[in-house]
């Protein structure tokens, strides 16, 4: 497991995409010391979305793009994210990948008593099927993405964690972008969204959590790459 704080949410992109490129079965943890937005780059084709970038860098949030789709993203010091690289087994679908990834992070919740679901979140950023979500709020958002290979596809299961909210200033730039990018959009509502701080416990130190998420990524893909061996 590589454990990691970056600069930048940019540096923990490059170095997720790096790791892909290498192709090895690979873990990282990592999170940003500034805040910024990230989106899919496909998404700053838009006008509307480069005008409503530009109010957010004025406001001290740079925006940063990512190859992957979806929605946009916050980043920075509240936000915990989780990459797992690996080569895809025979058989292994998208469904598999985001299964493997959003069973870790279930799997080190339950160690702190909380319980979690999947599922998609209306008005939540970056809403999706395979959603983290505590007591039908939004905890943590993934995503995936693959790479053909010779030797067969390699893949990135991304998820990013709340662990604490961000501020008052990043959900107003947030939900300008997300609206400049999906127009008739009902926007992005705070309250669908749940941090780890409001869900561990007073009693708990909630520095223990990324040891726990390590822990349990690391047996999944250990697990994953042993039953690829045994297969071969």
């Amino acid at each position: 497991m590589i454990v990691a704080e970056f600069p930048t949410a940019d540096d923990g992109i490059a170095r997720e995409m790096a790791l892909l490129q290498q192709g090895r079965s690979a873990a990282l943890l990592w999170s940003s010391e500034s805040p910024a937005l990230v989106l899919p780059a496909a998404l700053m084709r838009s006008s509307q979305v480069q005008a409503a970038a530009t109010l957010a860098e004025r406001a001290g949030i740079p925006v940063v793009t990512r190859r992957s789709g979806g929605g946009i993203v916050p980043q920075g010091p509240g936000t915990l994210n989780l990459a797992l690289v690996f080569p895809a087994p025979p058989g292994f679908q998208l469904e598999d990948g985001y299964r493997l990834i959003c069973n870790a992070l279930a799997e080190a919740l339950t160690r702190f008593d909380i319980r979690s679901s999947t599922g998609a979140c209306a008005q939540s950023f970056c809403d999706g099927t395979w959603n983290v979500l505590v007591e039908g709020r939004k905890l943590a958002g993934t995503a995936q993405r693959w790479r053909s290979t010779r030797s067969g596809p390699i893949v990135l299961a991304h998820a990013a964690i709340l662990l604490t909210r961000p501020d008052t200033v990043h959900w107003r730039v947030m939900n300008q972008l997300h609206r400049a990018a999906f127009s008739g959009s009902d926007g992005l509502r705070p309250k669908v969204h749940v941090a780890l701080n409001e869900v561990i416990g007073e009693r708990t130190n909630p520095g223990r959590f990324p040891g726990a998420l390590a822990r349990a990524a690391e047996d999944r893909l250990t697990s994953l790459i042993t039953q690829e061996s045994k297969a071969a």
